[in-house]
């Protein structure tokens, strides 16, 4: 990141230095050269910035960039390293029609791999952004080793070895030191993530020197708090970036700007992306208070990767979202269940995954009493359990792993016994069925796939490394090159104490002195321990056999196959066996290939032979080639050797001192799994778990710093390489940070003890029975609890928290809380819940009260089943209340109309029905119904007045409807009469007619009523056109006919429409659309005429129609209304007969919901361009405009976006403006841009916000000229802020009592009054006036002088004043008071004091002025204290004070409150 700050390089040539900006693109360097640039222009930037690419050799590579600038900037590309002069290698191509810039290298290889520069220029400045290219390399490459291997002779030989150990570390240090080798989105995201997740991201981007990395990083994290203090007061609480929901991600943080008015960027993977604060778009941006949630809806693979959030240049926040590769083999299937059943879901996933989010009805689902949530051990079968189903758990379940997502319905069959109804019996489990899938022999299926996946890589990569290896050592046995040069050859002498004296020179040759024996090959690349892994196993290959070979056995191995490679390679070193030296190209042995080779000289000082620090023991291994194997530093006995290394390779030396060790030493134990945070709760077992590489390895526990030992009550054990320390039962004391060390390793882990709110569960399954108690009585509800101080305690009943009151009084206790409800009504049934919260959690528990009463009456009104000449039956409802206990019976008493008396007819069952056969013809009846109880009788319910066997007859059925229709037979179906005549019916009776005739014939014998509700009619003739009515028939007779119905031919069922032909767009809005279309064309046999059409649209995000229309329209146009505006909708239209529905016609194209196009323009014709407002009053500006498509409508105020105190209501037609209070600041130009797809129009008001001036300031007068008076006063200080603003000047002679203005309009401070006479006296008035008005006057000193009378003065006698002042004090004073619980208390008394004292109530010496329990009052020096209802806490000493100038006084009283 950089920060703005002049450099003192020449930027370009003739220019100075230049400016160094950041750039809204990560990693792009901006140099500005001129300090101001001409107003329109810029400096180029990067839209898009190449990104760094891997490749494999051979293939395509492709950079891409766009750039921007006024004027256009010149873009060409560089490399660091190397030239890009071939241009068939490397080709640039640019895009007009994108504006894109490309560069593309053909068939890439390892030379290419570099970083590449992208350079944009214009004349004030240049943008530079830079891209990796890696090329991954295929199979060994014998040419670029040996061309690595002629590096190697700048290596001082002495300090070789060194390099052999430490290579790997200053590797990697340096790629970590080297500039623009880390990503760029490294430092952006490490930058905003926690500490505990750098290990994480260190590794992922291969970062291994992490005191290099924390050092530039304290340093970035200190440059972005210096760029981000420009415009934050603070930010905090930031979370990454994960998905929430189905479909939906988001991360957020906290943030305070300095400016409200700084504008917010989002950009992903360097691209800025537009955001909107509407949820349904892709990007939102939602703020609640400092809270700012950045979330990304319909996710999809494309949406992975680096989101940044800048303020205006600054970056805030970086967040890396990757997205799982996740995915469901066996989606959930739907479910039926009967009510008090369970249902089960469950699905399997490709991949292994913790846990999978449950939805249902649009809510999460968590692990409770109502589901259960289960995963299997390989983590790839997961499970939803829902217990105990009612109607209410029927609806849409899903699931969501990732960013994939399955769902299906749970149905909810209703219970089809009914005496079981509410009552507890046992309940199975229902799965999904129908699939016939073995769930865990699929789970097992893809768990073996996945494993047969890990070990093809693991072979492939092997197999690689063992072809590079192969290849290696076939480069390094090959013969040599012919040698060119001349080399001087010597005799030397091998002795027994391993001093060896050279008789000659050294060895030399042309191309430097390449020895075997001073450079080991890098392609080679293995040390002893790796190569004796190497050798046993390609051995194992070969034999199909395992190797568990001893040391000894796999020494044997490498001396055979040196002895091969040496048997091989003799010929070429018969001249060194004798002595002679000789010049050959060695190989490297660093697997890296840094070093250098040099000329090989006769060695003076000890030999270090290769050792390998094992995890048990340490090895030497010399091979001396044609002599014996000699540790510890021993020499053989000829007088030179060939030295041969275990790697295969021989070098001829003469060795003048004694051997040393080589040694290379193993990274050691690790951590294969470190240790992970663990919450348990008070009393509960916790478990700390770790895994090392080795099974051997010892470690020790410590908590705090401090070790942990087995007399501290702790388990710690250990199972080969996995260590576990067990604590049984947890307290508050073992909280804390555990950490546990082994071979100089270390991992760490929190232990968080909770104690949150528990029950147990027996007092809990007490609790939860229900609490039944008669109306009036009290309901006493318990529960004792633990947890941690300090508890709050909430009780509900209904869902409505309790408070104390009369009737409700909740006790609380450290370890238990009880409910007393008293006077219990019987509203007041219902769930009590109690529910407990600390800091460690929340527990509820539920419990039930029900308050028996009497039922209340039954329910009207009374049907009449059935009313003949001897018998009455009728039937009423349940009671809408029982009163808590099952109906037993219903008494009944009944009337005969004309008498006073009531016959009692007795209790029936609690069936709500009777039927009374005991009645005369003709007679009036009324009947009385109560309900019986266990809890008491109900109120009557008394009946209309019924009549006994009067005829009453059955309304008209509803006309019958054809069902379908044959050549022989029409099928008819009807509705039953809404009146039955106060009887059930007892059948009906059908007719026919033939079209054209008067006469109806029945279709069934009249003696035989038709008792279902459908008739299929045979006697019809076919091509026979018909139509039908219906009777109805009760105990009283025949109904009137009902309307026939529609003529309907007796022949078979037609044949479908076609599509509908010329299907267009007539007209659209934004809320409607128009269609038209002509008739299906009739083809005999295959398609027949069209009766009517629907008409079906939907949106293009959606795949499910919906049908506009509910019943057929004839006509062949339709208006869809309803639509949502600038939506892309799809129409088709489906023609329909009697023989179904056709084929649907679909538009060819999308219509967008909105009218034509109309360019912006503004309706109003008196438009007002200037307006003056007086401060704080509202400034309202509306104007009228019409566009289409809708507009987007902006509002500047002179030239710049509006502050947030400036509301603006925009709709499709109109924009106002409004300040509603208004300030001098808001004056301006404000400019209204109201934009769309065809245009824009601005109209601009000019605002003047004023108020009344201020006067000017004092005002003088001087005399210049004999007979003037120059007038001088001090501006208004409202001249500065008001260029509107001016003066006027008024004037009075002694001999006028009137003013006038002598001048007006003065934009200056001074004025010159002319004709002043001498004799007279003048005054002068300067007035400020603006827009708004005039201010006050300011008055001038008088002018001139006048002979003035002497006054007439009158001594008036003094009178002394009489002092009626009194120092406070009590009349009356306040007397004592016992009061009984609940009642009023009155305290008053009598005060006198002046000036009047100041009162002030106390009770124990606390004040009660302010306290709005008590009513106090002050009225003619009567003061009183009133309590409404005195409770116990009012028991006290009260006192009243009064207080002022001249003194104070004070009484007492005490207040006893009674039981």
């Amino acid at each position: 990141m950089w920060k703005k700050s002049k450099v003192t390089d020449q930027t370009a040539t003739g220019q100075g230095a230049g400016i160094k900006k950041r750039s809204k693109v990560p990693g792009v360097m901006i140099t500005q050269f001129i300090e101001v640039l001409p107003e329109g222009k810029s400096t180029p930037d990067f839209l898009r910035k190449p990104i760094a690419l891997t490749i494999q050799e051979g293939k395509l590579a492709i950079f891409k960039a766009n750039v921007c600038g006024d004027p256009k900037p010149e873009v060409t590309w560089g490399r660091a390293k190397g030239d890009m002069s071939d241009t068939e290698k490397f080709l640039k191509k640019y895009d007009e029609a994108t504006g894109e810039y490309t560069l593309e290298i053909h068939r890439v290889s390892g030379e290419e791999a570099d970083t590449y520069k992208c350079y944009a220029i214009n004349e004030y400045g240049k943008a530079i952004c830079t891209a990796a290219l890696n090329v991954i390399e295929v199979g060994f490459k014998k040419k670029k080793a040996m061309e690595q291997l002629e590096d190697i002779g700048s290596v001082d030989p002495a300090e070789f070895r060194k390099l052999l150990r430490k290579r790997k570390g200053v590797d990697k240090q340096e790629a970590v030191k080297e500039p623009g080798e880390i990503d760029e989105r490294f430092w952006e995201i490490i930058m905003s993530a926690d500490r505990k997740d750098y290990e994480r991201i260190c590794a992922e981007f291969g970062v291994k020197d992490f005191r290099v990395m924390l050092k530039k990083l304290s340093e970035k994290k200190k440059e972005r708090q210096e760029e981000q203090a420009k415009y934050i007061e603070t930010i905090n609480n930031l979370k990454h970036i994960d998905i929430k929901g189905v479909g939906i991600a988001s991360f957020e943080f906290d943030l305070e700007l300095k400016d409200p008015a700084s504008r917010i960027f989002l950009y992903k993977d360097g691209v800025m992306i537009p955001y909107s604060d509407e949820e349904e778009m892709k990007h939102s941006l939602k703020t609640v208070g400092k809270k700012l949630i950045f979330s990304v809806r319909d996710l999809k693979a494309e949406d992975a990767g680096l989101y940044q959030v800048d303020v205006e240049e600054v970056n805030l926040f970086s967040t890396d979202f990757k997205i799982p590769t996740v995915d469901f083999i066996v989606k959930i299937q739907e479910v039926k269940a009967k009510e008090r059943e369970d249902a089960m879901f469950e699905c399997v996933l490709s991949h292994p995954w913790p846990r999978i989010k449950w939805m249902g009805k649009n809510a999460t689902l968590e692990e409770g009493e109502k589901y259960t949530i289960t995963v299997s051990e390989d983590k790839l079968i997961h499970r939803l359990l829902i217990k105990d189903c009612s109607q209410l758990d029927k609806g849409i379940y899903s699931a969501a792993a990732g960013i994939k997502t399955c769902s299906a319905w749970l149905i909810v069959e209703a219970d089809s016994d009914p005496a079981s109804h509410g009552k507890k019996k046992t309940r199975k489990t229902t799965q999904a069925g129908g699939t016939g899938l073995d769930l865990g022999k699929l789970a097992q299926e893809q768990q073996e796939k996945l494993a047969k996946e890990r070990q093809e890589q693991i072979n492939a990569a092997n197999k690689a490394r063992a072809e590079e290896e192969r290849l290696a050592r076939e480069a390094l046995l090959a013969p040599p090159p012919p040698d060119t040069g001349h080399g001087d050859s010597g005799e030397g002498k091998d002795t027994r104490d391993g001093k060896n004296k050279s008789k000659s020179g050294s060895n030399k040759s042309k191309d430097g002195g390449k020895s075997v024996g001073e450079s080991i090959g890098k392609s080679f690349g293995k040390s002893v321990g790796e190569m004796k892994d190497s050798e046993k196993e390609g051995d194992d290959k070969k034999n199909n056999k395992s190797t568990d070979d001893s040391d000894k056995g796999k020494e044997c191995k490498i001396k055979d196959a040196e002895k091969e490679r040496d048997d091989k390679y003799k010929k070429s070193t018969d001249d060194s066996d004798k002595g002679k030296g000789t010049s050959n190209d060695g190989i490297d042995q660093n697997a890296n290939g840094d070093g250098d080779s040099k000329e090989r000289k006769g060695h003076t000082g000890p030999l270090i032979p290769d050792t390998v620090i094992g995890k048990k023991h340490t090895e030497t291994l010399w091979l001396l080639h044609g002599g014996s194997l000699y540790p510890n530093g021993q020499s053989g006995t000829g007088e030179t050797g060939e030295y041969t290394d275990v790697s295969g390779k021989r070098s001829e030396r003469t060795r003048q001192g004694p051997l040393l060790k080589d040694t290379v030493i193993d990274p050691g134990v690790q951590f294969v799994s470190g240790l992970s945070n663990v919450h348990a709760l008070i009393g509960q077992p916790a478990e700390l778990m770790c895994k090392l590489s080795s099974d051997d390895c010892e470690g020790a526990w410590y908590r705090d710093s401090k070790k942990l030992t087995a007399d501290d009550g702790h388990i710690m054990s250990r199972d080969g390489a996995n260590h576990k320390l067990v604590i049984n039962r947890c307290q508050e004391e073992d909280s804390g940070k555990y950490r546990f060390e082994a071979d100089g390793r270390k991992t760490e882990a929190m232990l968080n003890v909770e104690d949150p709110p528990r029950f147990d569960p027996d007092d809990l399954s007490a609790f939860s029975q229900p609490v039944i108690v008669k109306v009036g009585n009290s309901a006493t509800f318990k529960l004792p609890f633990v947890g941690r101080e300090p508890m709050k305690i909430q009780w509900y009943r209904k869902g409505e928290e309790l408070l104390d009151d009369n009737t409700t009084k909740i006790e609380k206790s450290f370890t238990q809380s009880r409910l007393l409800l008293s006077k219990c009504q019987r509203k007041d049934t219902g769930e009590i819940k109690i529910k407990l919260k600390n800091e460690h959690g929340t527990m509820e528990a539920i419990s039930r009260l029900i308050v028996l009463d009497k039922p209340t009456a039954p329910q009207g009104p009374v049907e009449v089943l059935e009313s003949t000449a001897s018998c009455i039956h009728i039937k009423w409802r349940d009671p809408k209340d029982d009163g808590g206990c099952p109906v037993i019976n219903y008494n009944l008493e009944r009337q005969q109309v004309g008498r006073n008396t009531w016959k009692k007819l007795g209790d029936i069952p609690g069936v709500p029905e009777y039927k009374d056969n005991d009645v005369e013809h003709g007679r009036k009846y009324c009947y009385r119904i109560r309900v019986v109880t266990e809890e008491g009788v109900s109120e009557m319910m008394e009946t209309d007045d019924l009549t006994a066997g009067t005829l009453a007859f059955p309304s008209s059925p509803a006309p019958p409807k054809v069902a379908s229709a044959f050549n022989n037979c029409i099928n008819l179906t009807w509705s039953p009469p809404t009146d039955t005549g106060e009887s059930r019916i007892l059948g009906y009776n059908l007719e026919k007619r033939k079209k054209g005739s008067n006469l109806w014939s029945p279709v069934n014998p009249t003696d035989e009523p038709i008792q279902e509700k459908k008739r299929a009619v045979t006697d019809v003739v076919a091509g026979n056109e018909y139509e039908f009515r219906v009777y109805a028939i009760n105990v009283s007779g025949l109904s009137e006919p009902s309307s026939p119905s529609e003529f309907i031919f007796a022949k078979d069922p037609k044949k479908p429409p076609g599509k509908v032909e010329d299907l267009e767009v007539a007209d659209t809005s934004y809320t409607t659309l128009s269609v038209s279309w002509n008739k299906p064309t009739e083809e005999v046999g295959v398609q027949d005429e069209a009766k009517g059409y629907f008409i079906e649209v939907r949106q293009a995000e959606c795949i499910d129609w919906t049908r506009c229309n509910v019943t057929p329209i004839i006509l062949t146009t339709f208006t869809v209304k309803s639509l949502k505006a600038m939506a892309m909708y799809w129409v088709r239209v489906i023609a329909i007969n009697d023989g179904g529905e056709g084929v649907p016609q679909d538009l060819d194209n999308y219509i967008l919901a909105m009218p034509p196009p109309v360019r912006p323009c503004f309706t109003d014709n008196k438009m007002k361009s200037f307006m003056v407002v007086r401060a704080g009053n509202s400034v309202r500006i509306l104007l009228n405009f019409e566009a289409s498509p809708c507009p987007e409508v902006t509002w500047l105020k002179d030239d710049v976006p509006l502050l947030k105190r400036v509301n603006i209501s925009n709709s499709e037609s109109s924009s106002q403006l409004l300040i509603t209070s208004s300030e001098r600041s808001d004056s301006g130009i404000y400019t209204i841009v109201v934009k769309n797809l065809v245009g824009q129009e601005s109209f601009s008001v000019e605002v003047r916000v004023t108020d009344d001036p201020k006067p000017p300031g004092p005002v003088e007068l001087e005399e210049n000229v004999p007979g003037t008076v120059t007038v001088i006063w001090e501006p208004s200080p409202d001249e500065k802020r008001d260029d509107h603003l001016h003066y006027s000047v008024s004037k009075r002679d002694s001999t006028k009592g009137s003013w006038s203005t002598v001048a007006d309009r003065l934009f200056n401070n001074k004025f010159t009054a002319c004709n002043i006479m001498l004799g007279r006296e003048y005054h002068f008035r300067v007035y400020a006036k603006n827009d708004m008005g005039m201010s006050a006057p300011s008055e001038s000193p008088t002018w001139g002088s006048e002979r003035r009378k002497d006054k007439f003065v009158v001594n008036m006698p003094a009178y002394k004043t009489c002092d009626l002042r009194t120092a406070p004090a009590f009349l009356v004073p306040l007397r004592q008071h016992t009061a009984p619980k609940g009642y009023e208390c009155y305290m008053s008394c009598a005060i006198k004091g002046n000036p009047k004292p100041r009162v002030t109530w106390y009770r124990n010496n606390i004040s009660l002025n302010t306290n709005t329990n008590y009513l106090i009052t002050n009225i003619c020096g009567v003061c009183s204290l009133l309590i409404l209802r005195v409770t116990p806490k009012d028991w006290g000493e009260y006192n009243i004070q009064l207080e002022s100038a001249l003194g104070r006084a004070e009484s007492s009283t005490k207040l006893t409150v009674r039981e």
